[in-house]
């Protein structure tokens, strides 16, 4: 769902957008759908309740990039940790920004008991939500990937600490109309998902309870004035910065990142960021955007 589909007055919220999809699952407010949404993808766990960690994690990066940003970051009420992602049109090298992802959430929660000097690793899922396919050979959705320790024979496992979970819109329905009775929760979510913001009313299909709480929660009649005005600026903000970046583009003022040179990186998203500034845009995203840290952002 393109933030082009965006119109004055529309009654839902784009909710793959950034400030719709955390407004929805990034919210105490609304923290029962995000333990609705993973009791619904994960197997085995039941989850009671959970905590918001950070979601910006200072992991140095062998390159420009001084920090990891998530969408959602929570721990359950089992230890488990969990990363959400939205990513609409998905990064270059998804997969492997993936299991970067784990890693430093891994790095981030494991403990050290200082009685048996045991290392304790927390089990951790990636829920990533994408606008693009991700795995174009592989038919089925989701497509869930474990990482895990086994014998060379595969005969046991030793360690499964690691579980991800990609779902890929594109491989769901994309109209209402293609829905069938016995379509499954996620094949409901996916379509909400796609055609939300385009509804006057929720869908007679969206009966399932969790779905009903994810169009009330997404209903713009419900938002005090200041939250209408939060998640139109927002909009606002993120299409000035789809044009910016395009303008730049255009200009050819990224030649150096096409190029893959490392100064070009940093001119160009300098740049970027110094443009972006002006406009008004909120520090975190123009971290987000060009990848730069806060204070180097904030001396601008």
């Amino acid at each position: 769902m393109s933030l082009s589909t965006y119109k004055e007055g529309q009654r839902y919220i784009i909710p793959t957008s950034d400030w719709g999809f955390k407004h929805l699952f990034a919210t105490e407010r609304n923290k029962d759908l995000l333990i609705g949404l993973l009791n619904k993808l994960i197997d085995d766990r039941n989850i009671v309740d959970l905590e918001y960690i950070d979601r910006e994690i200072p992991f140095i990066l062998p390159h420009e990039h001084k920090t990891l940003r998530f969408d959602v970051f929570c721990k359950c009420d089992d230890g488990s940790q969990v990363i959400v992602e939205m990513q609409y049109s998905a990064r270059p090298n998804f997969i492997d920004r993936a299991l970067v992802y784990i890693s430093a959430a891994v790095l981030q929660g494991y403990k050290v008991n200082r009685e048996t000097k045991k290392y304790e690793v927390s089990r951790t899922y990636l829920i990533a939500i994408t606008g693009d396919t991700i795995f174009p050979d592989v038919k089925h959705a989701p497509v869930r990937i474990a990482l895990c320790d086994a014998d060379v024979e595969h005969t046991c496992i030793m360690n499964d600490k690691v579980l991800q979970i990609f779902i890929e819109l594109p491989k769901f329905a994309s109209e209402l109309k293609a829905l069938k009775a016995d379509d499954s929760f996620l094949d409901k979510f996916a379509v909400a998902l796609k055609t939300m913001n385009d509804c006057e009313e929720r869908p007679e299909e969206m009966d399932d309870d969790l779905l009903v709480r994810i169009y009330n929660a997404a209903d713009t009649l419900r938002f005090t004035s200041q939250e209408r005005k939060n998640y139109k600026q927002n909009i606002m903000n993120s299409l000035e910065i789809e044009a910016t970046m395009y303008d730049f583009r255009e200009e050819g003022l990224n030649e150096g990142l096409k190029k893959g040179l490392k100064e070009g990186r940093e001119e160009s998203a300098l740049a970027i960021a110094t443009k972006m500034k002006a406009l008004g845009i909120s520090l975190d995203v123009i971290v987000s955007c060009t990848g730069l840290d806060a204070g180097t952002v904030a001396k601008l």
